[in-house]
């Protein structure tokens, strides 16, 4: 993962360029007084505002320190020594980890020409010691989508003895992909888990709020390897807060894909390569060498993630942050 850095412009995490919204804080501000208690033994009440939220029913729902920190419970829960975990490369950069915590197999599948994920060659490696497969849609690093008719085409594909986890942490920024409703996904395919996170739209990484949505008896398995205690209130408070506050949201989001289409818009006219991106980040594609570029960025104090020989993987900031990035591109030439 990408170390934080004394840039001015912290573009290499994929973080929410703004500050949380005021009323996020103001509950924050209020649960503090409670701090002196513990939170609940096991997050029925947060389960039951993401399902309200969702339209789903709460035993659907399963929520954790952050989508990471649920993926790590449903891992633990499915995988055991020597089994196999089938995904894409490059991807999330805990998915790896989380192979090695649970002493499994990683089968990394490079990613196709187009930048997004190899289906084929995927399935390809499914046998009967896959347990989980992921599939980041839209993908991390580079934002590309998979259609709904592509993805369920592979899903069956997959054995029922496998989970599909489907991580749609940037899901909020890909307007007008064309998915049915997560219950209408689940009904259809009962080992699917749809994993999501407030870090990104919502903007309040920090905090470390994520959920799954999955069938009823999967979920329960996750959530039977689960610490107590594990969510706490100044999560709660935020939750309530963020989900409250949508049209708000939706603003910030609105702005974010904006700055994103223009960056874009202009690094290709600067004669780079990007990939078609529903995410609020960029993924350049540069297989040669990083150093020219990353001294041009770190001259106008820009943080990204680098990934050698493959990309770059830039976070839409603010407008003076995405015009810096302009600035280092526009002085290499292409």
């Amino acid at each position: 993962m990408a170390a934080r850095t004394t840039a001015r412009h912290l573009l290499a995490q994929n973080e929410h360029p703004y500050p949380p919204l005021p009323s996020i804080l103001a509950a924050l501000a209020g649960a503090a007084d409670d701090l002196h208690r513990y939170p609940a033994f096991r997050p029925v009440r947060i389960e039951q505002i993401i399902a309200d939220w969702q339209g789903v029913p709460a035993e659907h729902v399963v929520v954790g320190h952050g989508s990471a920190g649920v993926a790590l419970d449903l891992f633990h829960t499915l995988v055991e020594p020597g089994d196999n975990v089938v995904h894409s490369a490059p991807c999330f950069d805990a998915y790896p980890m989380f192979c090695d915590i649970v002493r499994a197999e990683a089968r990394a599948v490079p990613l196709g020409g187009d930048a997004r994920h190899d289906l084929a060659a995927m399935a390809a490696q499914l046998d009967e010691r896959t347990r989980v497969i992921v599939l980041c849609n839209p993908h991390n690093p580079t934002g590309t989508v998979y259609s709904w008719a592509e993805l369920t085409a592979f899903f069956r594909r997959v054995p029922p003895t496998a989970v599909i986890l489907l991580d749609e942490a940037y899901v909020d920024f890909a307007r007008g992909w064309d998915a049915p409703s997560v219950p209408d996904r689940i009904a259809e395919f009962p080992n699917l888990v749809v994993l999501r996170t407030l870090s990104k739209s919502h903007g309040i990484a920090a905090l470390r709020i994520g959920y799954a949505l999955a069938a009823p008896e999967l979920a329960r398995r996750v959530k039977d390897h689960q610490v107590p205690y594990a969510v706490n209130r100044l999560q709660e408070a935020a939750l309530l807060a963020a989900v409250s506050a949508q049209a708000e949201v939706e603003q910030r989001i609105a702005e974010i894909t904006a700055e994103r289409d223009r960056l874009s818009a202009e690094l290709v006219g600067l004669g780079w390569s990007v990939a078609p991106s529903l995410t609020n980040f960029l993924w350049v594609v540069a297989p040669g060498d990083h150093a020219p570029l990353r001294a041009a960025l770190e001259e106008r104090e820009v943080a990204v993630r680098y990934y050698p020989g493959q990309g770059i993987r830039i976070a839409i900031g603010e407008k003076d942050a995405n015009d810096a990035v302009l600035e280092g591109f526009a002085s290499l030439a292409r």
